[in-house]
């Protein structure tokens, strides 16, 4: 299917009834009962995937480069409009269409970052914008005309913490006026919308800029990171803004994020089962065609057991992304199983990553076989302790500091 008709049934079907292509065979399965949805997702994204294989990312991640060729491609094939109403030219598919979507561009070997943003953050947007600005944005949002992939939150200071943001909205007649410093800010140079999280009078406060008429007042910096993540510093000075940019009510910005937090957690886990599952299938295979020694290094359990405990672990990571996306289809609570998942998945792509390593020995420090690729992309995702902290407090009952 072409990705043209794709989009017409995307629009057409909320069952995302679409024609099925030949997917390749994995080695591995999770064991869950088949989801048609997502077998369908997998199996239309194939074509795609084939066409972005390995090497354009391992180019992509040398030049440091947005993937504007792959990224349009996921745009015109509707998959933007996931989380975005038919009433805005969504597909209103939902989080277990977009969670099977990132696993499946990591495990082609690819990186989803920038779907996942593109997909996720506008959430906000359809959550607590405004009618105006939901019409005049999500359209475009969900084509992929209209890229929207930020969130500037986190700052050199306050880093996490919420609680003491630095930067300010300060009301100046029927409008605002914004300072704010920010750092570690993935994909500001590539966006065209960007959620900024400011401190007004009445707290934290969310605002939508448009950097086709502010960006000359955004000073951005770029931040050379281990994993490519088009990481940016950025600073606003006096920037005055009308009323109308403000997402939600004043005070309560943070609670409007908070949201959408479990969906992002799902979707990260998502992301690193994908990653895990790539090292695992090239490592599957490598063993099973490298010899040394006159037989097959697959036969040595030094080469099993490291990836048995790696396989192990993604299948528990996997069964709790299911179960927290169980929840959120059913409408219960999934903070706390999220935040697990979030966890879980991170660590055991970690695992993967040291496995796939001492399968390949030498050779998985080589650019060609990826796997070094994805040990960097996945340093992204074992920053964990709020998640902990989390879990302990909600989850265990434990006391709070």
């Amino acid at each position: 299917m072409g990705l043209v008709e794709h989009e017409s049934a995307l629009r057409a079907s909320a069952d995302w009834k679409m024609a099925k292509t030949g997917a390749k065979v994995r080695p591995m399965s999770s064991g869950r009962a088949p989801d048609s949805a997502a077998d369908e997702v997998r199996a239309a994204l194939g074509p795609t995937l084939q066409r972005f294989g390995p090497d354009y990312w391992r180019e992509q991640d040398a030049a440091r480069t947005f993937p504007t060729a792959f990224f349009d491609a996921i745009g015109e094939a509707g998959y933007f409009g996931t989380f975005i109403p038919e009433a805005y030219g969504g597909a209103d598919a939902g989080a277990r269409v977009a969670s099977v979507l990132v696993e499946e561009i990591n495990r082609a070997g690819g990186d989803a970052a920038t779907v996942n943003a593109q997909m996720s953050i506008c959430r906000t947007l359809v959550l607590h914008g405004t009618e105006e600005q939901k019409k005049r944005y999500l359209p475009g949002v969900a084509s992929g005309d209209v890229r929207f992939l930020t969130v500037a939150a986190t700052e050199p200071d306050s880093g996490a913490n919420m609680d003491e943001l630095a930067s300010t909205a300060r009301r100046d007649g029927d409008g605002w006026v914004l300072n704010a410093n920010k750092v570690l800010i993935s994909l500001a140079e590539h966006t065209r919308l960007m959620i900024l999280l400011a401190r007004a009078e009445e707290g934290t406060t969310l605002f939508l800029l448009d950097l086709d008429e502010v960006g000359d007042q955004v000073e951005m910096h770029p931040i050379d990171l281990v994993a490519h993540r088009m990481t940016s510093s950025l600073f606003i000075d006096e920037l005055r803004v009308p009323d109308s940019r403000r997402i939600g009510p004043a005070g309560t910005g943070l609670a409007c994020l908070m949201r959408g937090f479990v969906i992002r957690r799902v979707l990260a886990a998502s992301e690193a089962i994908g990653n895990a599952r790539f090292l695992l299938d090239q490592s599957i295979e490598y063993a099973k065609t490298r010899k040394t020694f006159g037989q097959l290094i697959g036969v040595n359990q030094g080469i099993q057991y490291p990836l048995v405990q790696a396989y192990a672990r993604v299948e528990a990571a996997d069964m709790i992304r299911w179960d927290v996306l169980d929840r959120v289809d059913g409408g219960q609570d999934a903070v706390v199983r999220s935040a697990m998942a979030k966890v879980l998945a991170s660590e055991a792509a970690w695992e993967t990553t040291r496995a796939a390593l001492t399968t390949f020995g030498g050779w998985g420090l080589a650019s060609e076989y990826h796997v070094e690729r994805k040990l960097r992309e996945g340093t992204v995702y074992v920053f964990n302790n709020l998640l902990m902290n989390l879990i302990a407090d909600r989850g265990l009952g434990l006391p709070k500091k």
